[in-house]
């Protein structure tokens, strides 16, 4: 048997170019192929004959190829594949388009399992591109029969390839179970090796969700395990003990054009309470799309800077970070000095005064002499060259691009105070992902929570339409009506450029059309994740300057981007994007007090696209979104890394309570038990032993 850790090499008919490809998939080892998990299943369970087959099912059935062969169609360019399948009860017809190899592949005698949708023209009944396996006369079908798994896959690699290297891969890797059989079966768990082989194969969707149960189980252990151990690691430091300064902070809010809400007050009462300690404060800030979070952020990172010290604001982007760096400029730029250092740009703001000129290797030494007390970037902040003078406060902003594993490597690098091992700075996240203060509490093992409710005064919930074909035109001459009065817009598509294969708005197309119609004659930008940074923050510079009044952009706007006269949110292709980032997308306009709308524009006519998109019209509150994103995807379908909002979690869910729960428990029981700490540490991966959070 072959390790979790042995290359994906170790597999047959896996060369250079195929393991190039499958790293792609971040799959490298043999632990990797078989923790790749599907994102949905093909139903091809019903099985049947020829002679019963119905026109409309989706059906399994096995025969011998009678005839096959290659023709080239002179009316519609394309070659078509035609074969006569027969198993005893009758024939019928399969065809492919434009796969002229098939011929090479599948022979006159050959027996095939198929699977596919039985449809009819005008020569009869017939199965359109069905997928398709050579058997015997006893082996079943990997591809073709029962609940097939369907994998997110790259160029170069087709679904059925991954599905047999992940196959073979768990016929000869060892699956060991890395948690003793007593703590398993005492929590009512399916063994690991049955979860695995059944998330793969399963064969019903009950067995589906008890693997899910017990691989999502596994996902919330180690969390809390690296939860817990890195609170540890860090409460064995001393942090500076930043004092508060009441007298500035009053000023600095009078000078604000709004005023802190009651959350706001007593979520930055929490933080400054914490930073006035030797002990390090580990506080998750937790807020709903615009409710506020950078603002009681700001108030932190003032007082450690008029306290002598540094603070530094980690963003997920660049466009964040530069447009942090503005906003702190202009909130608390009179009080403190402010540089900006991403992988492509920096600048430097002096008594409120920001230099663009400055560079890298002078922005880099005055952040090491302390020059420079406030710092915002990008993770890039994080290289082993740049170090800092006195680091009392790391904020990072949308905590679930930067999770444990991330935190503990902060402990790992003597980045803060190369003098002092024992000294580390408070840490403070923020995120707006909406998860219920239970569960946050619990999935969150190392921080402390505070949690914003309250939006701002005079906010006006965003009125939310779903736009059909016919009423695209009347909604853009609201538009253009707002536009004219001094408002901006944002038009979101899910695509960059067109594609034969999806069915999406593509934001360059996009562009083209309305600059020549809807919006000609209207100053219009263009923003997308292939411009250059430098093009990026000139385009959003003049959007929040108000010198563009409309920006056609792709998911590059999602995360916090803030622009004061924005009161317009188009989406195109809107049944593309999750509830939740529709959400996000929402909370971008009437950022103050006007009045807002968010439009949804969908080409999928089908019942589920349409109760989702009439979801967020109807409901404004992230968490309900959530849910309802949550229990719509379907049995079977599993929730994918992206979408869970955390990148730890691949299968398991922000609400699964029972299972989240009881991971934090077993946690803590592992931990107090120096033998169970022992076997446990002794089945991880090679990954996970040089993560440096192990239990030792």
């Amino acid at each position: 048997m072959l390790s979790l850790d042995s290359p994906i090499s170790s597999l047959s008919g896996i060369g250079s170019a195929m393991m190039a490809k499958l790293a792609k998939l971040g799959i490298n080892t043999l632990g990797q192929a078989v923790q790749y998990y599907p994102f949905r299943y093909d139903n091809f369970s019903q099985q049947t004959t020829i002679s019963q087959i119905v026109v409309g099912a989706t059906v399994n059935l096995v025969g011998t190829v009678d005839i096959i062969s290659t023709k080239r169609s002179p009316r519609r360019r394309m070659y078509l594949t035609e074969a006569i399948i027969n198993d005893g009860t009758g024939q019928l017809r399969l065809i492919w388009f434009n796969q002229p190899f098939l011929t090479r592949n599948i022979h006159e005698g050959d027996r095939l399992s198929v699977a596919g949708k039985i449809s009819q023209d005008m020569l009869g009944v017939v199965m359109a591109s069905p997928q398709y396996e050579k058997v015997g006369q006893t082996e079943g079908g990997l591809h073709t029969q029962g609940l097939v798994p369907v994998y997110r896959t790259v160029s170069g690699i087709s679904t059925k390839q991954l599905r047999s290297i992940i196959d073979q891969a768990l016929k000869l890797v060892d699956l060991a179970d890395w948690l003793p059989a007593s703590m398993i079966s005492q929590r009512g768990l399916w063994p690991l090796t049955q979860a695995l082989a059944k998330i793969h194969h399963p064969d019903s969707l009950a067995s589906i969700n008890k693997a899910r149960q017990r691989l999502a189980f596994d996902e919330l252990l180690l969390l809390q395990l690296r939860g817990q151990l890195t609170r540890q690691a860090w409460l064995t430091h001393q942090a500076p003990s930043i004092q508060f300064n009441q007298a500035l902070t009053k000023q600095v809010l009078a000078s604000w054009p709004f005023q802190l809400t009651d959350d706001q007050r007593r979520c930055a009462w929490q933080i400054l309470q914490d930073l006035s300690h030797e002990q390090p404060m580990l506080r998750l800030l937790q807020g709903d799309v615009g409710s506020g979070k950078t603002a009681v952020a700001m108030l932190a990172m003032l007082n450690v800077a008029v306290g002598g010290y540094q603070a530094a604001l980690l963003a997920p982007s660049e466009v964040l970070a530069s447009q942090h760096f503005q906003s702190l400029v202009q909130a608390i730029g009179q009080h403190c000095s402010i540089g900006l250092l991403t992988r492509t740009q920096q600048a430097f703001s002096q008594s409120g005064q920001v230099i663009d000129k400055i560079t890298k290797v002078k922005l880099i030494s005055q952040i090491a002499s302390g020059d420079c007390q406030l710092v915002i970037g990008t993770q890039a902040l994080l290289q082993e060259k740049i170090s800092f003078h006195h680091l009392a406060l790391l904020v990072v902003d949308e905590q679930q691009r930067f999770g444990v594993e991330q935190r503990q490597l902060l402990l790992n690098k003597k980045l803060f105070h190369p003098n002092d091992s024992k000294l580390v700075p408070h840490f403070l996240a923020m995120t707006a992902t909406p998860i219920p203060r239970s569960l946050a509490l619990t999935l969150y093992g190392d921080l402390s929570l505070s949690v914003i409710k309250e939006m701002p005064a005079g906010r006006l919930p965003v009125i939310t339409k779903v736009i059909t074909a016919k009423q695209r035109q009347s909604m853009y001459q609201l538009v253009r009506q707002l536009l004219g009065a001094g408002q901006q817009a944002f038009i979101v598509c899910p695509l960059i450029d067109e594609s034969d294969k999806l069915t999406a708005k593509a934001v360059t197309t996009e562009f083209e059309t309305l600059t020549a119609t809807e919006l000609a004659g209207y100053k219009v930008g263009l923003l997308h994740g292939r411009l250059s940074s430098a093009d990026k923050q000139t385009v959003m510079a003049d959007f929040a300057a108000g010198r563009l009044q409309a920006l056609v952009a792709t998911a590059v706007i999602e995360l916090g981007i803030d622009v004061p006269g924005a009161t317009v949110m188009i989406i195109e292709s809107a049944e593309r994007f999750g509830l939740a980032q529709l959400h996000q997308y929402r909370g971008r306009v009437g950022r103050r007090g006007q009045q807002a709308y968010c439009f949804l524009l969908s080409d999928d006519h089908s019942d589920l696209a349409q109760k989702r998109l009439a979801a967020v019209a109807q409901y404004h509150n992230g968490q309900e979104l959530a849910k309802l994103d949550l229990a719509w995807r379907g049995p079977g379908e599993l929730y994918g890394r992206a979408q869970t909002g955390f990148a730890d979690l691949r299968l398991a869910s922000i609400f699964d309570q029972e299972l989240i729960i009881m991971a934090k428990k077993t946690a803590s029981e592992i931990l107090a038990k120096p033998a169970w700490r022992q076997t446990i540490a002794a089945r991880l991966t090679e990954s996970d032993r040089a993560s440096g959070w192990l239990p030792q």
